[in-house]
């Protein structure tokens, strides 16, 4: 009887599981037994809990996976732009004497081939690294909330609303601490 029982408990976990269905009622009703039933094993081995893992780890997986297209095609997209370099100097290395045409179309595709590599290995077409665009943006949005304190300071005349709208933006921030990085904000308070 216990089989039967074990038989039908893994049916109900997996049509929880797979998504097939997300009601006890719904459940119970498929497997034949009461939805009260379905409840004590949802409960007894946390379906919600292994659901939002297999969700996570599904999500994990996927991100996973882009993350490897994306480096796969960054690996193929430079090691194109280096056949491309490699063909052009091959070709150069034939020739004595290049006339402004060929030296033209010789810079084109050079230039096109560094820009070409500096995506492939993640950089902006200028040479700048994603840090580097991400420290800019940082202090831009401290600019902005600087600003923002400024213009608190001028309009709001109660000096503890002041204060608690500067300590509420600076606590809004990642990795800011209360007397963060360029901390104009005590000059909001007095």
């Amino acid at each position: 009887m216990s089989k039967i029982v074990g038989k039908v408990r893994e049916e109900a976990r997996r049509l929880f599981l797979t998504g097939e269905m997300t009601t006890n009622a719904e459940i119970a009703a498929r497997v034949g037994v009461k939805r009260h039933t379905v409840g004590v094993w949802r409960k007894e081995e946390d379906w919600d809990g292994l659901l939002l893992k297999i969700d996570r780890r599904a999500a994990e997986m996927f991100v996973e996976k882009i993350a490897t297209d994306r480096v796969t095609l960054n690996v193929r997209h430079f090691r194109y732009w280096e056949l491309v370099l490699a063909k052009l100097a091959e070709d150069l290395k034939g020739k004595k004497v290049l006339d402004a045409r060929e030296l033209e179309r010789v810079s084109t595709i050079l230039e096109r081939a560094q820009k070409g590599q500096r995506l492939a290995k993640g950089m902006s077409v200028n040479g700048e690294t994603e840090e580097t665009i991400r420290a800019q943006a940082m202090a831009e949005i401290r600019r902005l909330i600087d600003s923002f304190i400024e213009s608190v300071k001028e309009n709001v005349a109660d000096e503890e609303t002041r204060d608690r709208i500067r300590r509420a933006i600076r606590e809004a921030l990642p990795g800011e601490e209360d007397g963060g990085a360029g901390d104009g904000g005590d000059e909001v308070t007095h």
